[in-house]
């Protein structure tokens, strides 16, 4: 069965919404949208990047990302406020049943592995600050080697780090592009569906889906 669980961080691991609280002190009233639209222009962007071969990390991407949503909204900011605001990604909110549900895997001895398009650092402290790290046998980053998701390249990047099967890793993401892109590359595929959304058909379908982590769980006792 699966010996490495890798997890994507953006929306599965990590809350992104819970930046929300400090664009509150920024955006007022328009906070919900910018951080709404922040995300979706740092995904955009991502993919962009990705199809032009024009890299650069995710930290810049997603500072981008954050002025085009302030603009567009017309919210005032300077320099210093776009870091004020960044900073709040390096320490965003674990999904309440993480830390439990990242227990529970070790005890059935698998291998727990974050993949992200976030650059380590961004990684490092927002696994630090959750107090994750210590349940995780290792962090990859698709700057690595430039190559973002959910292209084939970024997915091999797991089978440098483990030397196993691609049917021996189950790659967990609430992100359908990247259950997609993983699945794709061959490796089974969990899709955590937090919000009941409708899975947008692009590629290949999830192998599972899991409302939270501890279905997750569940399910792989079960299997």
């Amino acid at each position: 069965m699966y010996k490495v669980i890798v997890f994507d961080a953006y929306g599965t691991l990590f809350d992104t919404s819970s930046v929300k609280e400090k664009l509150d002190e920024y955006a007022g009233n328009k906070s919900e949208a910018v951080s709404k639209l922040w995300r979706n222009t740092q995904l955009k962007h991502t993919f962009l990047r990705q199809v032009m071969g024009r890299y650069i990390t995710f930290d810049d991407i997603t500072k981008q990302a954050l002025e085009y949503a302030l603009e567009q909204n017309k919210v005032p900011y300077n320099h210093q406020d776009i870091n004020t605001i960044f900073d709040e990604y390096l320490k965003l909110d674990l999904f309440k049943e993480v830390p439990n549900a990242l227990k529970s895997l070790l005890d059935l001895q698998k291998k727990l592995s974050v993949f992200s398009n976030g650059s380590m650092d961004m990684l490092d402290p927002v696994i630090e600050n959750a107090g994750i790290s210590d349940k995780l046998d290792s962090i990859i980053s698709a700057n690595d080697i430039k190559q973002y998701k959910p292209s084939q390249a970024s997915y091999a990047l797991v089978l440098k780090y483990y030397p196993v099967k691609r049917d021996e890793v189950l790659f967990v993401s609430s992100n359908t592009w990247d259950i997609s892109g993983a699945a794709n590359f061959g490796f089974d595929t969990a899709w955590v569906n937090r919000n009941q959304n409708i899975f947008d058909k692009n590629g290949p379908l999830p192998k599972i889906t899991v409302q939270d982590l501890d279905e997750l769980v569940h399910w792989l006792k079960l299997n």
